[in-house]
């Protein structure tokens, strides 16, 4: 019987393995370089300025927001003589203590009212309340566009004086938040000085 000699298939077949391993190294290679070359994620924008629309003036606010409510606050605690005789009146049922309380906050949270730069001094055209003695809106606006953060520290020193305030009042103790109006009104002089009235001040020197 003759043997009849079939050609091999091994190196074919090893071939094709390598073809195919090859094929799937330059997929790997690919998938990879194109993971690379993805663009980076976009950042997060950064978060537009907030849309402040001041209506009212600086004194507007002084004479609407502020002293109506630190008013009561100063005013919660007090001596009255009447046809002579002196009542005392302090804060006593909870409700009187909370209402002390609310004007307090207004005032605190007014303060930062004051902070927006490009809320002007006073409406348009209006003169000086005190004419010798208050400077001209004009004047105060140069003064606080000369010295910003001097602006600022009177603002938020105004502020801070509250906080003694409001903790006398969590307490219902009528000497502190007494005490704390006087550091109220200090703070309320050191910045009308410097802005307001700082001629006056300084020709009483």
């Amino acid at each position: 019987m003759t043997e009849v000699a079939f050609p091999s298939y091994r190196p074919f077949m090893k071939y094709s393995r390598h073809r195919h391993a090859a094929a799937a190294v330059v997929l790997v290679a690919a998938s990879l370089l194109s993971g690379c070359a993805a663009p980076a994620p976009e950042q997060a924008p950064a978060p537009a300025a907030p849309p402040f629309r001041p209506v009212a003036s600086i004194r507007e606010v002084m004479n609407s927001v502020i002293d109506p409510s630190v008013d009561e606050v100063w005013n919660a605690v007090k001596s009255v003589v009447d046809d002579g005789r002196l009542t005392e009146h302090t804060p006593v049922k909870d409700e009187d203590w909370a209402e002390v309380r609310r004007h307090a906050l207004i005032v605190s949270e007014a303060a930062n009212l004051l902070l927006m730069h490009d809320r002007p001094v006073a409406p348009p055209g209006a003169p000086s309340l005190a004419p010798g003695v208050e400077l001209t809106p004009e004047e105060i606006r140069s003064l606080i566009d000369k010295n910003p953060d001097g602006w600022n520290f009177y603002v938020q020193e105004f502020q801070d004086s509250l906080k003694p305030a409001l903790a006398a009042i969590d307490a219902k103790n009528a000497q502190a938040l007494f005490d704390a109006g006087e550091k109220i009104d200090t703070t309320c002089e050191n910045c009308h000085s410097t802005f307001w009235y700082p001629k006056a001040v300084a020709s009483s020197r």
